[in-house]
């Protein structure tokens, strides 16, 4: 008998009537569902007064099956994670204290609610060891870190009651999950994906030596798949249910990821790829498991169909469409073998929209991309709309592709969106990622994807087992890696943390802790924390339908980030900014983005904002508008903004500039690093012939302020500034008594706002590019018009100013400058050949 049903059975009234009224209180909440109400909670939080518990019961807690009970000294964090092995390792003797007439624990529901309240979703943590590129089969048995996600192959049978869509930007979980439902539901031994785990996990299975030698693989499958879910929250929370339908289907997987070409008949031979792969993993299973004869009629059409598209994979395709029924062949046919033997079976389709993605970008005609449409049609249509072979389906990707405009009878399927719906008030109807929830449903089914806070504490205090530091300074930590990793939403979870640059970061800490004395105080936590903090999602991959978009529309792109950045850089520091001078919110209220009929010829800033939220870039501040989600993707945009407005090799080239670099030559008085910042900023651009004086000044502004955030322009005694201190007065008007361009910076002092660099733009024709006299003369004229025009007068409580004339034009720059200093606001200013002094101020050296 297990520890569960010892604990069902030996309950007392006492404990029948604290369960019964925890689950009706937990019902009007909403956080459980009638089903789950059957079984004890596992989440508990204590009330300010902490809870008696003795030391070994305390300690069993904690080190059950190398789960982690998160157990806080400072009694106003009242967070515990404890996953229901645990509670049923303790639960058993611990009630029956509670029953005892010597307990001091109070024992009617009303006290006992005080003290156990749930709290968070289900969690489990195993393993010490955090890797970003951790493998659900591989995980367990080389010790590494591994959250729990088990409860998503019930979430998804219960709340997908034909076919589901699941849209999530990469790197969010999608794949770890696919292939934790593939392994749990799937019938067929699924070797592949196991064959990595070492036999020595068979031994655990109680067969002896002669029976592991006669076992077959498929006997040797399974034990190895019954280990991975072995304590899993999925078989403790709800053993009946594991034991229904653990490898009771089957399951057809498909990935569209390869399905690109840049013709027409590549793309079709490469989505017949794709499908034929399934085919094949099915036949050679039919095969194997020795109950089918070659003569048998359904091993022969699957021959058949596999040797046609060898046929036609070979061969030079121009068009392609006569193939074109290829497509529907395969599946038809392996839809067919399959529920003809085994019956209806689950469909789990992978980068679903990978083949759409590939026609928006392919250099087609519409004619063509129209096809490719047709046949995508066809295909989506027999696996969804006409397949009475079908139990359930899944599908995952990123872009929510409108696929009702294919009429391919998709609307049916069941979306679960990472973005609200936009008749929903976020702030109200969108619960905290640390809501409790019943670990069943289509709750059990979102929070499956992405962090949640209680899993990366977990996986913190994991990983103080062997770095003891973290623990100390979990807070700390905690801090750092929500400003960089959280600010993702999924159904009605909001707070959730990005998995794969969570991990990373942990594993970067624990290897720079490795390496490095212990820190002796917090500021020195802090430091390494900060060195650890990097952006990892960015190395991932990138969307290649933004990138289209911003090449295609740079100007206008441009101005978008430029408002997103100051939007998050505002938001950031809303204790510190005025109310007026506060960025307005970016606004974004419909998120459907049609890329069937998507025209991509006219720019449109809610689709480039929509494609953006879908891919990660952004996320949902309130029902109406978006925002840069944390310091990581921050980070990302500031590097798209850079290459928009200095190319790509500028653009990486600067965010490796020393610190302050362009400050300390401005203040010298030189310009050589400016010169060749203004020459990357209209290298980018793509007709110079009809380009002014203001067009070139609004480039050399942007990039201005994209160094500036990669710190060129911060003071070098400035080390915890990320972003250089740059007030622009005025950019991109030219005209009698106003200045092309002028900006208040730190002074050679260190004091906002005391140095001031005023730009005077000349344009430089295109029949005069080689004439450098020329250039300096237009260079020496804009710099006696700043003083001519008392430009400088804009140069509010500025003691130190450089004026610099610059002569701009198709890829030539010449810039003359002269240095200002005057003692007060009110007198008088007077040229210096430098406003640093090497010998008295060591930062410049």
């Amino acid at each position: 008998m297990t520890s569960a049903e010892q604990l069902n059975n030996a309950q007392t009234p006492q404990h029948n009537a604290f369960r019964d009224a925890d689950a009706s209180r937990q019902r009007e909440e909403g956080s459980l569902s009638v089903e789950s109400n059957k079984s004890y909670r596992s989440m508990i939080t204590p009330s300010p007064e902490p809870m008696a518990l003795d030391d070994a019961t305390t300690e069993s807690a904690q080190t059950a099956s190398g789960s982690t009970l998160g157990i806080s000294d400072d009694t106003m964090a009242h967070t515990y994670s404890m996953d229901v092995l645990n509670l049923e390792d303790i639960g058993y003797d611990f009630l029956r204290r509670l029953s005892s007439p010597h307990s001091n624990v109070p024992r009617t529901p009303d006290k006992l609610f005080q003290l156990l309240r749930p709290s968070g979703s289900p969690t489990r943590v195993s393993g010490s060891k955090v890797v970003a590129d951790v493998n659900f089969t591989d995980a367990d048995y080389r010790g590494l870190c591994k959250v729990d996600k088990s409860l998503v192959c019930k979430g998804f049978w219960e709340s997908i009651e034909k076919v589901g869509r699941i849209c999530l930007p990469r790197r969010s979980g999608k794949t770890y999950n696919m292939t934790q439902m593939l392994l749990f539901f799937s019938m067929l031994p699924e070797a592949e994906l196991v064959e990595s785990i070492p036999d020595n996990v068979l031994v655990s299975s109680g067969l002896s030596a002669e029976q592991l030698l006669q076992m077959s693989v498929a006997d040797r499958c399974r034990i190895k798949r019954e280990w991975l879910f072995k304590d899993s929250l999925l078989q403790t929370m709800d053993p009946q249910f594991y034991q229904t339908h653990f490898m009771k289907y089957p399951v057809l997987q498909i990935s569209f990821s390869k399905c690109k070409g840049k013709t027409l008949g590549e793309f079709i031979v490469n989505l017949c790829g794709c499908l034929a792969e399934a085919t094949k993993s099915w036949q050679r299973f039919a095969e194997s498991a020795g109950t089918f004869s070659n003569n048998n009629p359904d091993i022969t059409k699957l021959h058949r169909v596999l040797n046609k598209f060898d046929d036609i994979r070979f061969a030079s395709i121009k068009d392609g469409v006569e193939y074109s029924g290829m497509v529907q062949l395969i599946f038809e046919t392996l839809s067919d073998f399959i529920s003809s033997i085994y019956g209806r079976y689950i469909l789990l389709i992978d980068e679903y929209d990978v083949p759409f993605i590939s026609i928006n970008l392919a250099e087609w005609d519409a004619r063509t991309k129209k096809s490719a449409q047709g046949i995508l049609k066809l295909l989506f249509q027999t696996m969804f709309k006409d397949n009475r072979h079908l139990q359930k389906g899944l599908l995952f990707g990123v872009f929510e592709i409108p696929l009702t405009e294919l009429g391919s009878g998709a609307n049916n399927i069941k979306e679960i969106r990472m973005i609200p719906t936009e008749e929903s008030d976020i702030q109200s109807s969108i619960l905290s990622a640390s809501h409790p929830h019943s670990g069943s449903g289509l709750d059990a089914l979102t929070d499956s994807f992405w962090f949640n806070a209680n899993e990366v504490e977990l996986m913190l205090d994991q990983s103080a087992k062997t770095h003891p530091v973290i623990g100390t300074y979990k807070p700390c930590i905690m801090a750092t890696i929500k400003d960089w990793y959280n600010g993702y939403y999924i159904g009605r979870f909001r707070g959730k943390y990005n998995p794969w640059s969570a991990s990373s970061f942990i594993e970067t800490l624990c290897s720079i802790l490795s390496q490095t004395p212990p820190p002796q105080s917090l500021e020195q936590m802090q430091l390494i924390t900060q060195s650890a903090a990097r952006a990892f999602w960015v190395t991932t991959g990138t969307t290649g339908l933004i990138e289209a978009q911003i090449d295609k529309y740079r100007p206008q792109f441009v101005g978008l980030a430029k408002r997103l950045l100051s939007d998050y850089e505002s938001f950031k520091a809303t204790d510190r900014t005025p109310l007026h001078k506060r960025a307005v919110p970016v606004p974004l209220v419909a998120t459907r983005l049609n890329l069937i009929n998507y025209d991509s010829e006219q720019f449109s800033e809610p689709g480039l904002l929509t494609l953006c939220l879908y891919a990660g870039y952004l996320t949902r501040r309130e029902s109406t508008s978006v925002c840069i989600p944390n310091h990581e993707v921050y980070q990302v945009w500031l590097q798209l903004f850079a290459r928009a407005v200095m190319g790509t090799e500028m653009a990486d080239n600067s965010a490796n500039y020393m610190r302050g670099s362009l400050l300390q030559e401005l203040l010298r008085g030189q310009t050589n690093l400016l010169s060749t910042l203004a020459i990357s900023s209209h290298g980018v651009l793509s007709n110079h012939n009809s380009y002014k004086e203001k067009d070139y000044a609004n480039h050399v502004a942007n990039t201005l302020m994209a160094v500036s955030r990669f710190g060129m322009l911060t003071h070098p005694d400035q080390k915890s500034v990320s972003i250089s201190h740059v007030v622009p007065i005025r950019e991109g008007h030219t005209g009698v008594g106003r200045c092309d361009y002028a900006m208040r910076l730190f002074g050679s002092d260190n004091q906002p706002n005391r140095f001031g660099v005023i730009i005077e733009f000349k344009l430089i024709e295109n029949h005069r590019r080689e004439d450098s006299a020329y250039h300096g003369m237009l260079a020496e004229e804009g710099l006696q018009q700043i003083s001519d025009k008392n430009y400088e007068s804009f140069l509010l409580g500025c003691l130190e100013r450089m004026d610099v004339g610059m002569a701009i034009g198709n890829n030539v720059v010449h810039t003359k400058c002269q240095l200002f200093r005057r003692d007060c606001v009110d007198s008088p200013w007077y040229p210096v050949d430098s406003l640093v002094d090497d010998q008295a101020n060591q930062s410049f050296v």
